[in-house]
């Protein structure tokens, strides 16, 4: 993270805090993407690296009757998934770490891998490469990430850089050594209430420097890439 990204922490923070999930994942599809998962065995173990808060893999878990692992380097993105998954009794069955997720070498049935990929390098494809050794054969790993759904202008090519569309990613995760089971994008509405959410945490703060942080992300989405970045769900598995 860079010194302005440090800067701005603050603002991250508070924007995560009018979020279930950091991501635009609305209820539904949340759940259609858990059953999406099946684990192996009853022994299954969930991984999600970058797991933020934790909200996805504490389903996985409750869902399938599984333990697993969440691992970030966020500390207090963290302490909040332990605290969440203490309220719900599954302090004994999930477990939080806090470390650099590229340095996590114990394969599971189902990893989980949403808006992080950027933790392996520029691009999906160095995070696919990694998460394919991460993967077991017959696993499933769920997979978000950018993608254009329509051509960028100048402006929000160097804000996102040179994302792929779908089908590119699709090609992309082929690539890598995996199968496509499963490959969709978020809804306008997810993108929506994610954008107004994320904002609304920030609006919480009441200072006149979050005011102006909200407002330019504000004009940034409805203004530049609402519409034009969208948001991938995929479905793996090892070939």
């Amino acid at each position: 993270m860079s010194a302005t990204d440090e800067d701005l922490r603050p603002y991250f923070d508070a924007a995560a805090t009018g979020l279930t999930f950091n991501s635009p994942l609305g209820e539904q599809r949340a759940a259609a993407l858990i059953d999406r998962v099946q684990p192996l065995r009853t022994s299954s173990r969930v991984l999600d690296l970058g797991c933020g808060a934790g909200e996805l893999l504490l389903r996985l878990c409750e869902r399938h009757g599984l333990d697993g692992d969440g691992v970030d380097n966020h500390a207090a993105d963290v302490g909040a998934a332990r605290n969440t998954a203490a309220h719900r009794g599954l302090e004994r069955r999930v477990t939080f770490h806090t470390t650099d997720a590229t340095t996590w070498d114990r394969p599971a049935d189902i990893v989980v891998n949403i808006g992080a990929s950027h933790i392996w390098g520029e691009g999906p494809a160095p995070a696919l490469e990694a998460l394919h050794g991460l993967t077991n054969p017959h696993g499933n790993l769920l997979f978000g990430d950018g993608v254009y759904e329509a051509e960028p202008d100048a402006v929000v090519r160097e804000a996102f850089g040179n994302l792929p569309d779908l089908a590119g990613l699709a090609r992309i995760a082929t690539d890598a050594g995996f199968r496509v089971l499963h490959a969709a994008t978020s809804t306008q509405g997810e993108w929506d209430d994610f954008e107004s959410d994320w904002r609304a945490g920030i609006e919480r703060l009441a200072t006149p420097g979050a005011r102006a942080f909200a407002d330019r992300r504000r004009e940034e989405y409805l203004g530049g890439y609402r519409g034009v970045v969208g948001f991938a769900w995929l479905v793996l598995t090892p070939a």
